[in-house]
């Protein structure tokens, strides 16, 4: 039985990234938005390439406007944030982030010139809003994992000593050979090289959602879908019909849509499988695989309507967070595999995690939701069909609860806590923030980014535990 603390864990680059490279596309952005800094430096440089895209392409077609909002200052964060944050020398930080802001101001001088031309056309629309913000993102993605592999291959990898080694190298005798601990930085890199793909993909992902969320084909295969569901729901002996993508059961109409089909799972099975993968072929497997693979998760989350009304009171309601509470039990399993290795500690803690978190949510996640949320109550209430936004605080907290009991032998109690002061206060701020922006921007969080934000956020607060703990500090 492992009796460690987190300061025993093991270490993982992966993490850490992610929270530098949030913190550095974060404080970057913020930066271009300050007033003086917008005045001065991305107005000027807004207009500078507009006067290239002139010069370029010639007068627009009809006259359109261009503002700072058409600067790619938002890519650029994102683009030089990543390089930053990125484990390398300075020296090849600070070039591969010159190099990545001189490709994303050149593709963005282009996309104004282009647009420019097809002003007058009926694809202007189509290019403004799906083909360059695809374009440009894919792009800059490429250029950041090509930037990270040249990194790699010129970072040497120091391998740490072992007890056993160092023990061996203080008595005179031979080092043995550094074959785990090179298997182990590889691995780091992978678990790098994932973070990095997923948060990459998911970009890419909310930047071509209008196109798959207007898609005849994903259209056609949610009918698929439904009635697949409904024959299902028939042999267990639930009455239900499907008629195109709209499944009737004695407990109601449930709409099956292209946002039912197309779940940020996606993404982030698609980023596990090119960063750990190692044979094109079996990875090629894995990728065809994702088809019949998800087509069965849209499948197993219509039969929840199968469900007794004593265990579940609104099936629509975990149809919609089915994709939500899926990944975040994966997350729970991962993590426990991760701190345990494979076997019965891993399984059972993964469980008794799974419990933890569930009990709170079931007992607790009412008035704790209204707690976090009062402050707020004499505001507009947040348009959420859904259901996402009222979820998001007791199913983070449980999430947490989980995580900390799967992943960690031994609790340090005042880190437990603080991380958990620090989530809180992260959904008081996200309750601020949307409602600030819903009175005066009338803005409105879209649901699937939401349930992104409820697993990323106990995520990154575990993540910096783990990173605050290690040791040497």
């Amino acid at each position: 039985m492992p009796t460690d603390t987190f300061r025993s864990l093991p270490q993982s680059p992966g993490p850490r990234f992610i929270l530098r490279a949030a913190a550095w596309s974060l404080g970057l952005f913020g930066l271009l938005r300050l007033p003086w800094f917008e005045t001065h430096a991305v107005l000027p440089l807004t207009e500078w390439q507009a006067r290239v895209a002139l010069i370029s392409f010639g007068a627009p077609a009809l006259s359109i406007e261009i503002t700072t909002a058409c600067s790619g200052a938002d890519v650029l964060s994102l683009c030089a944030g990543a390089i930053l944050a990125y484990p390398a020398n300075w020296r090849t930080r600070l070039t591969g982030a010159a190099g990545g802001i001189t490709l994303v101001l050149a593709l963005n001088t282009l996309r104004i010139g282009t647009l420019g031309r097809a002003a007058a056309s009926p694809s202007f629309d189509f290019l403004h809003v799906y083909a360059w913000p695809g374009l440009l993102t894919l792009t800059v993605a490429a250029y950041v994992f090509t930037w990270m592999r040249q990194a790699d291959r010129h970072t040497p990898i120091d391998l740490p000593a072992s007890p056993s080694a160092a023990a061996a190298d203080s008595a005179g005798r031979s080092m043995p050979s550094p074959g785990i601990g090179a298997a182990g930085r590889l691995l780091g890199r992978a678990s790098g090289r994932f973070a990095a793909w997923t948060a990459a993909l998911l970009v890419l992902f909310t930047a071509v959602s209008p196109v798959y969320l207007e898609s005849a084909a994903v259209l056609s295969l949610a009918a698929v879908i439904a009635r697949a569901a409904a024959a299902v729901l028939g042999v267990l002996g639930v009455h239900a019909t499907a008629t195109a993508n709209m499944l009737s059961t004695e407990r109601g109409a449930f709409l099956v849509t292209q946002e039912c089909v197309a779940t940020p799972l996606i993404p982030v099975y698609v980023a596990a499988v090119l960063a750990y993968v190692p044979s094109w072929r079996r990875g090629a497997l894995a990728l065809l695989a994702a088809g019949p693979l998800f087509a069965g998760l849209g499948i197993a989350r219509l039969l929840v309507v199968a469900l007794p009304a004593t265990l579940v009171g609104s099936p629509d309601f975990l149809i919609h967070a089915f994709s939500q509470v899926l990944f975040a039990a994966i997350v729970v399993c991962v993590a426990a595999r991760w701190r345990h290795g494979p076997g019965v500690t891993a399984a059972r803690r993964a469980l008794l995690g799974a419990a933890a978190g569930s009990v709170f949510v079931y007992l607790l996640g009412v008035p704790y939701t209204q707690a976090i949320t009062s402050p707020f109550a004499q505001g507009s209430p947040l348009d959420d069909p859904q259901g996402a936004v009222l979820l998001l605080p007791a199913f983070q907290v449980g999430l947490y609860l989980a995580l900390v009991i799967a992943g960690f032998a031994v609790l340090n109690w005042r880190s437990c806590v603080t991380g958990l002061a620090t989530l809180g206060l992260s959904q008081v701020v996200f309750f601020g923030a949307l409602h600030l922006l819903a009175r005066h921007a009338d803005f409105t969080a879209h649901a699937r980014d939401v349930r992104a934000w409820a697993i990323a956020g106990p995520l990154l607060v575990v993540a910096a535990m783990v990173t605050h703990e290690r040791p040497g500090r």
